[in-house]
């Protein structure tokens, strides 16, 4: 004799994941954390020896992303010293440098890189290709806190 089971519904997965879920969110929510935007973007290619930035507003203490590409034919160097003193993360070619006094990475021909880092200080941030001194860019942090 076989006995039969109820069929299970999803209805009843599906309340419990938003029992449990939405009640985590909404506390992340008012920890400042925020789930649609967790990180800001700063998109740098290197191009005809330059730097073209594409970015938005930048926001104190937010985590930061440098994604880098180098579309030139030979090789740059992306550096600054906004990374001084803060944990940075340099990502590329699959290898992974993480550390305190990261100054920037190099870049062989259309190669990228993607360097990871707590945006704490405000004021204007300038980059530069220590081999080609005369290519730079900058990025601007104002703090609004004071406005």
């Amino acid at each position: 004799m076989s006995i039969k089971r109820p069929a299970r519904s999803w209805v009843g997965y599906v309340m419990i994941g938003l029992t449990l879920g939405v009640p985590w969110a909404m506390g992340l929510e008012e920890a400042g954390v925020s789930l649609a935007q967790s990180e800001q973007v700063v998109e740098v290619t290197i191009k005809d020896y330059k730097f073209v930035t594409k970015q938005g507003p930048l926001r104190l203490g937010v985590p930061t992303v440098i994604k880098v590409r180098n579309e030139d034919a030979l090789r740059h160097d992306f550096g600054s010293t906004m990374f001084e003193g803060l944990h940075t993360r340099i990502e590329r070619d699959g290898v992974i440098v993480y550390g305190r006094g990261l100054g920037g990475v190099f870049l062989d021909s259309k190669r990228d890189a993607v360097l990871r880092f707590d945006m704490s200080r405000p004021g204007r941030h300038e980059f530069r290709c220590s081999i080609h001194p005369n290519m730079g860019g900058e990025l601007l942090l104002l703090s609004t806190e004071a406005v």
